[in-house]
């Protein structure tokens, strides 16, 4: 037994020391200042930081892969915990999909204005729209997961889950991306109260796109309480539900074009609607909903490019909620769903490690495509003849998203993460006795 412990605690020295090491290596790179005297400088913070999360690191992973070996755990990091029976495994193809999608509509949409032949500015404008799916597309996942979830948990549990993967990661990333701006400092202390100000603030400049997790999380909020609604809903009221959704959406982003003002509150029109069709797209949809949404779904994505190119000032009415948008999404779900069967055999490692880790490629993607693949390497969508520089500037980008969310969330998430279980762990045993 004591042998065994050994090998554990040798195994775990080992993987934090690479992890640790790989986590230097990039940071290293990304704050690069063309000598490593400076380069070190910038990194101070982090790199005084380091022994404490190497510790934090290793405690979680060995704790983590305690019951397991070596190459199963290995394994684990990279793909994470076996797909249990009756997985829903077209979700994860879904995420693989709309972290591509973001990737691609904000590389886009930042040129998209840049001077350049018509049809390089044009395409741009099209990809910009065509990416903006991944919002909705996002709603609709974590409705079709939060909302169909068999598993019976205390609301207790089901927050604090939710807290731990969702939220933390969200706020440790915020506070990176803080520290790297110069807005706050951690060692020595400075600004942490205006930081912590931010954070509670919303999206800001330096994560315009973390919008979406203030709003999935507010969604997450009420989750468990839709869930008790809709399982109790008949056939006959989900279809009533699903048209009211589109017609609301159609009221409130439509009307108003026609001069129109409307005083009802239009409640289904916004992203707990999109949450809802999400459940109901992915559960409770019927064979006639199915065609309808891939035939209306097709329809608006060619809708979507269309203004896109004709005058992107209406980007608004057919993007987020807009009817148009969230039967793009739908539509991709379901044709998604109707591939499940072929998808389940093609690269299962590779979709895995991509969709475990889809949550961090969002969380950093801003970074790592505008400082790292832009300013880094170089790589942008209107070089390499536009259509190239787009596939580039994409694939680029979400293979640095990738490597930098594996760090972070193997390092410093990970640590965080388990002080936060520890201490649940401390209380409920505090409890216990009491």
């Amino acid at each position: 037994m004591k042998e065994r412990t050994k090998d554990q605690i040798k195994r775990t020295i080992i993987l934090t020391a690479v992890l640790m090491l790989l986590g230097f290596a990039v940071m290293l790179f990304c704050e690069w200042r063309g000598n490593l005297s400076d380069s070190l400088s910038a990194c101070r913070q982090m790199i005084f930081l380091m022994p404490v999360f190497a510790v934090l690191a290793g405690m979680a992973h060995y704790h983590a892969g305690k019951e397991l070996g070596i190459g199963e755990y290995i394994r684990q990091i990279f793909c994470g915990k076996s797909m249990p029976e009756g997985r829903k495994t077209y979700l994860d193809h879904a995420r693989i999909f709309a972290a591509i999608m973001v990737i691609l509509t904000h590389a886009c949409a930042m040129q998209a204005d840049v001077e350049a032949a018509l049809w390089k500015t044009n395409l741009l404008r099209i990809c910009t729209g065509i990416g903006l799916v991944c919002n909705p597309l996002y709603v609709m996942i974590s409705g079709s997961l939060l909302l169909s979830d068999k598993k019976e948990e205390s609301l207790g549990t089901f927050y604090f889950k939710r807290f731990v993967k969702v939220v933390l990661p969200m706020v440790v990333y915020y506070v990176i991306f803080l520290g790297v701006s110069g807005q706050i400092s951690l060692i020595p202390p400075k600004n942490l109260e205006e930081g912590v100000r931010q954070i509670l603030a919303g999206a800001s400049g330096i994560v315009p796109h973390y919008w979406l997790i203030y709003t999935l999380i507010s969604l997450y909020i009420t989750a468990p309480f839709m869930r008790i609604m809709v399982k109790n809903l008949k056939d006959s009221h989900i279809t009533v539900l699903f048209f009211l959704i589109l017609t609301e959406e159609c009221i409130a982003i439509w009307l108003p074009l026609t001069g129109v003002q409307i005083g009802f509150a239009m409640n289904l029109a916004s992203w707990e609607g999109v949450f809802l069709l999400g459940y109901i797209l992915t559960e409770r949809r019927m064979k006639w909903m199915e065609r309808f949404v891939l035939i209306f779904g097709g329809i608006s994505a060619a809708v979507i490019g269309f203004i896109m190119v004709w005058d992107h000032s209406f980007k608004e009415y057919v993007c987020n909620t807009a009817p148009a948008m969230v039967l793009f999404a739908g539509a991709v779900l379901v044709a998604l769903s109707g591939l499940d069967g072929k998808l389940n055999g093609k690269s299962p490692i590779v979709t895995q490690m991509l969709s475990k880790y889809s949550y961090s490629i969002i969380l950093v993607h801003w970074y790592g495509l505008f400082v790292v693949t832009w300013g880094k390497i170089g790589i942008q969508p209107l070089r390499f003849g536009c259509i190239g520089g787009i596939a580039l500037t994409v694939f680029t980008a979400f293979t640095v998203c990738l490597i930098l969310g594996f760090a972070v969330e193997n390092t410093i998430v990970r640590g965080v993460q388990y002080i936060v279980n520890s201490l649940r762990h401390i209380v409920a045993v505090i409890g216990h006795f009491s």
